[in-house]
C-alpha cells in the first residue's frame, strides 16, 4: 500500500504530535509554531495535575497502611476547587485547536508539494 506525501503528512501530525506533519515535509518554521505552543500547553497542564499530587502528599491520608478513602475525597475534591478550570479549559481547547488545524494544514501543504512535482 502506498501512502501519498499529504495523507502520511496529515496522518504523522494526528497520530504523532501537532506539527511532526509540518515537520515531515520540511517546513521546519511552520512545524515549530505549532509544535512549541502545544507543548507549552501540555506543561501547564501537567504542571496543574502535579500540583493536585504534590498537595495529597503532604495532606498524607495514606498513614500506617490504612486509606482513610474519606479524606482522600475531601483532599481532591479541595484541591480541584483551588484550580482555575476556565483556564485549563481554555488550554485543553487550544492543544486541540492546534492539533485539528496541524492535520489539515500538513494535508494542504502535502498537496500543494505533490502538484508542484507534477509540474
Amino acid at each position: 500500500m502506498n501512502i501519498n506525501l499529504a495523507t502520511k503528512a496529515a496522518l504523522l501530525s494526528a497520530l504523532l504530535f501537532p506539527g511532526w506533519g509540518q515537520l515531515f515535509l520540511k517546513r521546519y518554521k511552520r512545524g515549530l509554531a505549532i509544535i512549541v505552543p502545544a507543548v507549552i500547553g501540555m506543561v501547564l497542564i501537567l504542571v496543574h495535575i502535579v500540583q493536585i499530587a504534590v498537595a495529597l502528599l503532604k495532606a498524607a491520608p495514606l498513614k500506617k497502611d490504612a486509606v482513610n478513602f474519606s479524606a482522600v475525597v475531601k483532599l481532591s475534591i479541595d484541591a480541584i476547587k483551588s484550580l482555575n478550570l476556565f483556564y485549563l479549559l481554555i488550554i485543553f481547547l487550544v492543544i486541540i485547536l492546534l492539533w485539528i488545524f496541524s492535520i489539515v494544514d500538513a494535508y494542504l501543504l502535502g498537496k500543494k508539494q505533490i502538484k508542484k512535482a507534477a509540474l
